[in-house]
């Protein structure tokens, strides 16, 4: 007789449900991905000791079909697919009809549920897979479900469970994943009789992050939206200020479905290099909506996993909506932008006042829009030259003084006088996007305060405090100076009197013989000297009293560690490296003078605050939280 047994039906369901069913939170995912996919629009989980002796989850979804209960607890009975073709365009949380027969095999079951189109509930109760009965009920719309000796009866199973509140944890996590990926749905998880979380439901992913993580993650995370093709992102990204040294704080999905994909992390951390300090992850919620066709989530017995059908297009349409997002922000919120958007507006206004266009905003409210136009327009008839475009002002305008149906022009009363040939309101070159505020008044962008430590700057924006660090504010100003440089080939080259001899290992001459063109290109003229020798002719000319022979063996080590990673990336560490060992260090003491042109070119960036590694450059205190330290507020 052979060795080789059919196994019987309950070892079978028991093993199965040992794939999909791991500990409590296992359950809490599959019933709460039943309650989404019946279109509840409020879920409440509710557990006992963490998960272990109790759990309840209700919902007002479509509820179970009288006679589809029965089935419902067998093994591959499902309502999402019908048929193999069905696998390739799956849009539903569930597909396999596993989850409700793997929990009903491992614990014992209280289902009370009612459909949309029936009239009354039905009851019924299952141990072990086993329904022990079933029964009419009066219930509302939807159903609820209760759980009860998870693993009673599979102790192999049981004895690697947790501790209570380590199971409970496991469920919050849960519970947050998919509560990030559907603020249309209210959740109400509830641990021990205490509420945990409590969502609103509103369907605005801003209101759900509040009542997940509070006001400080709530007031530090900027909107992601990006659309390419066929592939859109959604989501929130939040900024350095609350990065983590851990990607607990990273929440990925494929239309709605909760993943964990290389590819997508991968992507998130491109797109944050330079913006985030090293080893520090943003906080993230990315969800990617994509065709269900391109994908393929039939990979992983919990679904956490899926097979992209072109893996370089998911990285694409994350990489860019990542790096648009941080970008979009840095520019909107840069102190030095805001405050040069409002002298913009300071100067307009006061031309349009003093040429009668209109008049002060204690008499009345005028529509900007109409009245900016037709000052430039006189303007562009007398100096004939293209009136600049205004669009960016024209909010701000209206923010100030307000929009009104009675335009400060009215044709029928008055007419705005003509602008004499000799006397132009502006030059146009003045308002130029670039040029409304001449470059020598830059200064006028914020106050000079002074040093402290030879290492900090102070300044003062409007009510805000900055200490600037001097090191990294220098080093972020070369890395964008000599990155044009390199790929503009605009070659800097300061030839050595006395050319520098550096002897290397063999590793590191291979480094630097493979990489031989990246140096041309940044200013450095290199010749191989005998074995393993290489003469340094010529540097970059970057304008500090720099130890080259030194700075050249940093970067051949950074050259080192990035060996196999691709060009960009070494382009990057080469060019970063060369601007932190160029830059003006901590305790280097500069002159009034010195310090006043580092944040003159520095205000001129479109991301001043932080150096290519991702440090910060600046820190920000604001007028209130000085006052309130000194107990004035």
């Amino acid at each position: 007789m052979g060795d080789i047994v059919l196994l019987d039906e309950q070892t079978i369901n028991k093993i199965a449900a040992g794939e999909v069913v791991d500990r409590p939170a296992s359950i809490v995912k599959e019933l709460v991905e039943n309650s989404i996919d019946a279109k509840a629009t409020a879920i409440s989980i509710e557990i006992g000791k963490g998960g272990i002796s109790y759990i309840k989850i209700t919902d007002n979804g479509t509820g179970f079909k009288s006679d589809d209960i029965e089935l419902a607890f067998e093994r591959h009975a499902t309502s999402k697919i019908r048929k193999e073709e069905d696998l390739a365009k799956i849009t539903s949380m569930g597909f396999r009809g596993e989850a409700l027969a793997s929990v009903a095999a491992i614990s014992k079951i209280t289902l009370v549920t009612k459909n949309v189109d029936e009239n009354v509930g039905t009851r019924v109760r299952v141990e072990a897979g086993n329904i022990v009965s079933k029964e009419v009920a009066p219930a509302v719309n939807g159903t609820k479900i209760e759980i009860f000796d998870v693993f009673y009866n599979v102790p192999a199973r049981f004895k690697f469970l947790k501790k209570d509140y380590t199971e409970a944890g496991y469920i919050e996590d849960v519970v947050t994943r998919i509560a990030l990926a559907n603020p249309q749905i209210s959740f109400r998880y509830i641990n021990n009789g205490k509420t945990i979380i409590q969502t609103s439901g509103t369907g605005n992913l801003h209101d759900t992050i509040y009542d997940i993580f509070g006001k400080e993650i709530y007031d530090a995370v900027v909107d992601i939206d990006y659309e390419i093709n066929d592939m859109k992102v959604f989501g929130m990204i939040g900024l350095p200020s609350i990065s983590r040294s851990t990607r607990m704080h990273q929440y990925t999905y494929i239309n709605n479905r909760y993943i964990k994909d290389k590819t997508i992390s991968t992507a998130i951390d491109k797109a944050c290099e330079q913006k985030f300090a090293i080893n520090k992850h943003p906080f993230i919620v990315c969800n990617v909506y994509m065709n269900p066709a391109s994908i393929d989530v039939n990979v992983h017995p919990a679904k956490l996993e899926v097979k992209f059908a072109d893996e370089s297009k998911v990285f694409d349409v994350v990489y860019h909506a990542v790096r648009s997002a941080l970008e979009k922000n840095n520019r909107e919120t840069s102190p030095f932008s805001i405050v040069r958007e409002d002298k913009k507006i300071e100067q307009i206004t006061k031309d349009l006042i003093n040429n009668g266009v209109i008049v002060e905003k204690d008499e009345k409210k005028y529509d900007f829009e109409d009245a900016t136009q037709k000052l430039y327009n006189k303007s562009v008839q007398k100096v004939e030259a293209p009136a600049p475009n205004t669009n960016s002002l024209i909010e701000n305008l209206n923010n100030k003084f307000g929009n009104v149906s009675e335009k400060v022009l009215n044709e029928e009363k008055e007419e705005v006088p003509e602008i004499e040939e000799s006397k132009p309101v502006f030059e146009v070159e003045h308002y130029e996007e670039e040029s409304i505020l001449p470059q020598e008044k830059e200064e006028l962008l914020y106050k000079y305060i002074g040093n402290v430590f030879d290492t900090y700057i102070i300044i003062q924006i409007k009510d805000k405090m900055y200490i600037i660090d001097q090191h990294a504010a220098h080093e972020r100003l070369l890395y964008e100076q000599i990155k044009e440089a390199y790929y503009s080939k605009d070659r800097q080259t300061q030839l050595l009197l006395i050319p520098t001899l550096v002897e290397l290992s063999s590793k590191e001459m291979d480094v630097v013989t493979n990489n031989m063109e990246m140096f041309e290109k940044a200013g450095f003229m290199l010749e191989e000297f005998g074995d393993n020798t290489i003469k340094i002719a010529g540097v970059p000319n970057i304008g500090y009293d720099i130890e080259y022979k030194s700075m050249f063996k940093d970067i051949i080590e950074e050259l080192m560690g990035a060996s196999k990673t691709e060009k960009s990336e070494k382009e990057f560490r080469f060019l970063a490296t060369l601007a932190c060992k160029a830059a003006v260090k901590g305790k280097m003491k500069l002159d009034r003078e010195e310090q006043i042109n580092l944040i003159d070119q520095m205000v001129k960036l479109d991301n001043p605050f932080t150096c290519p590694h991702g440090r910060p450059t600046a820190y920000e205190i604001s007028k209130y939280e000085i006052e309130r330290r000194f107990l004035r507020k």
